[in-house]
């Protein structure tokens, strides 16, 4: 073998391996963000840019690291103090997520016994779906769900303990004094937002909503 091949072959094994490296420090920052009871299938880093791979020592991070790290996630690599470049890398996770059990009529009250939990690629779900059942129960549908259908984020919202039109009951508060009478609510709300209400003497007023049909204005 001549020392040219030889320095060729010794490069190309030095880059792979830098590859496999950076993924792998990929993967240490992935892994602690992903859902309970997901499992890791693959992690791909792409190409990365002549900057990471000169990296002796790379320090990958997420960009958004509020958001998910199933599917095409953004990863930045730090190399000492500056920013060696960007990742686009692709998560593959096999995990749980929440389907209908049954269909689910718009305005509804999510239950336990209407949902159901499947196991699958997490990667291919709709953005915002919803991975365990507790993020749902106790809120209504905000539009009809067929059986069987993956649930999102989208599709509850927070129940409404006040609606509009209805009759409620407004207690006031003030140091030393509580006053209820009667009035209108102009707005939905769920438990602890601010809604209009009509008293019955015409005058409109914000109130908290504390219960069902009840709502708190503090002086």
């Amino acid at each position: 073998m001549t020392g040219r091949l030889a320095g060729v072959l010794f490069l190309l094994c030095s880059t792979v391996a830098q590859a496999d490296g950076l993924q792998d420090r990929v993967r240490e920052v992935i892994a602690p963000r992903l859902p309970a009871r997901a499992q890791l299938l693959a992690v791909d880093i792409g190409q990365p840019a002549a900057r990471i791979d000169a990296c002796a020592n790379p320090r990958p991070y997420l960009v958004h690291p509020e958001q998910s790290v199933v599917g095409r996630v953004a990863v930045g690599v730090r190399c000492g103090s500056e920013v060696a470049g960007y990742l686009q890398v692709s998560v593959r996770v096999v995990g749980d997520y929440i389907v209908s059990r049954q269909r689910i009529a718009a305005g509804d009250v999510i239950k336990a016994p209407m949902l159901e939990t499947k196991r699958g690629p997490l990667e291919r779900l709709p953005k915002g779906s919803v991975l365990e059942a507790s993020q749902i129960i106790g809120r209504q549908a905000s539009r009809s769900l067929s059986r069987g259908m993956v649930i999102t984020l989208n599709h509850v919202r927070e129940r409404w303990l006040v609606e509009r039109n209805a009759r409620v009951v407004l207690q006031a508060q003030g140091a030393g004094f509580t006053i209820s009478r009667d009035g209108k609510a102009l707005d939905n709300g769920g438990l602890g937002s601010t809604v209009r209400v009509m008293g019955n003497d015409g005058k409109m007023l914000s109130a908290q909503v504390v219960g069902q049909n009840e709502l708190l204005l503090r002086y």
